[in-house]
């Protein structure tokens, strides 16, 4: 199995000054983007974390052999970037099938209208078989997953990668969520 290749990643002020250096790999690249918080390679572990409270950024770039992130000015400030991710909106509020409905449309809406730059139309224009894979590197994920924070990301993913396999096979969520409601009687 080929790994991504880990490179640094310079994250920088509005000012331009480095504040920390950190590893990052295409994958964390990848969920960065999506989730609009620094994600990065633990250099010891070698494991995808959330960096510090789930840190936003302003735009984050891939250079020739380095990653670069822009941060905002008062990592306090904007607990939530002005403009939604491509695929994967923050819930605000957990409301349970509200949001799994919510999420199950726009990922329908990404497979009929395969927007480009979206990474849930890279997996339906992958394949049955790479969404088959990375649903079940998220279910890996979650069991080696500790930290209770990692632990949500992670079940957050596995979440969302089977509802873009369910979708990629005609499978409506509701009939899983229909095998739950009988399981749970």
């Amino acid at each position: 199995m080929e790994r991504d290749a880990i490179l640094p990643l310079i994250l920088k002020d509005e000012k331009g000054t480095i504040v920390d250096v950190l590893l990052e790999s295409e994958k964390g690249h990848r969920k960065s983007i999506e989730q609009r918080i620094i994600w990065h390679v633990h250099k010891d572990t070698g494991r995808l974390l959330p960096y510090r409270e789930q840190t936003p950024f302003k735009e984050i770039l891939k250079k020739s052999g380095w990653y670069e992130a822009l941060l905002f000015p008062n990592q306090d400030t904007p607990a939530k970037p002005a403009e939604e991710p491509e695929g994967m909106a923050e819930v605000r509020e957990p409301s349970g099938g509200d949001t799994l409905a919510r999420l199950a449309r726009v990922i329908r809406q990404r497979r009929i209208n395969l927007p480009e730059g979206s990474y849930t139309t890279h997996l339906f224009t992958s394949g049955e078989e790479k969404i088959r894979k990375k649903t079940g590197e998220e279910a890996v994920e979650l069991i080696l997953a500790r930290d209770p924070g990692e632990i949500v990301y992670e079940a957050a993913d596995l979440i969302y990668h089977m509802l873009v396999l369910l979708e990629s096979l005609g499978i409506d969520y509701t009939a899983v969520l229909g095998e739950l409601d009988k399981r749970s009687r």
